[in-house]
């Protein structure tokens, strides 16, 4: 008995660990949040239907783009394929977690916080796995993600409601939204990134400058993520088990 309540109670201090580590993506997420809702009301859509969107969808960015393709009159199937289409990067964060985790996963508990996983809530729970994996767990990132979900609902419902008055922000503030999302998961790149992901870094920046300067900016995010993939390959299948089977034979 006391064995269980012993873990019980480290699963609720875990919990709200991951809670207190969400606090730096709760302070992005109720901003950007906030100017979806904006967004939102802007193009006819209630506070409420804006947290609807919220508690349904939580696509991020990807967001102010179904409230954009709706308003304008395009189909839902469309704006759904479109949004799939921009958002399949998400079929990768699992896995890539899931080679990390040592631990044995609960299947209910797995899918509460993988549904949550954002690109800041999933670069989060990478750099937790790769530097402090002592002090990952199930709960942790279960509080990470639920609220980081309920700061992001929040800001929605409150942009909504407030939409009037972002007219009196300064300009300057209104501008800052904009970056807040991608400094925060920059931030969190670097925050992850080692020596072993040299060569598949400067793989990408330099494929991925050379197409925009050659193809323009929408050709070379397509360009810049295969090449990503192709140089990911690379390195695990003929550089590094070349290294280790190099190794392995004096």
């Amino acid at each position: 008995m006391s064995h269980h309540t012993s873990a019980a109670n480290r699963r609720i201090v875990q919990f709200w660990q991951g809670a207190k580590d969400s606090q730096v993506i709760i302070f992005t997420y109720l901003p950007v949040s906030f100017a979806f809702g904006v967004s939102a009301s802007q193009f006819g859509f209630s506070a409420w239907e804006a947290l609807f969107l919220s508690c349904t969808m939580y696509a991020g960015a990807s967001q102010f783009l179904v409230v954009a393709l709706l308003a304008s009159g395009t189909s839902i199937w469309m704006t759904a394929l479109t949004v799939i289409a921009l958002d399949i990067r998400h079929l990768l964060y699992g896995p890539a977690l899931v080679n990390l985790i040592q631990d044995k996963l609960n299947l209910k508990t797995t899918a509460l916080w993988s549904w949550g996983l954002t690109d800041e809530v999933f670069a989060s729970g990478m750099i937790q796995l790769s530097q402090r994996r002592e002090q990952w767990s199930e709960a942790w990132m279960l509080g990470l993600s639920l609220f980081s979900w309920l700061s992001w609902s929040l800001g929605s419902f409150l942009g909504g409601m407030f939409a009037n008055q972002i007219q009196f922000l300064p300009a300057f503030l209104q501008a800052a939204l904009d970056f807040l999302l991608p400094a925060l998961f920059l931030s969190f790149l670097l925050a992850a990134f080692e020596k072993k992901h040299y060569f598949v870094v400067s793989v990408v920046l330099g494929i991925t400058a050379l197409t925009c300067y050659l193809l323009g900016l929408s050709t070379a995010i397509f360009v810049g993520i295969s090449s990503g993939i192709v140089a990911g390959l690379i390195k695990y299948y003929l550089i590094d088990r070349n290294n280790k089977h190099a190794g392995d034979h004096p």
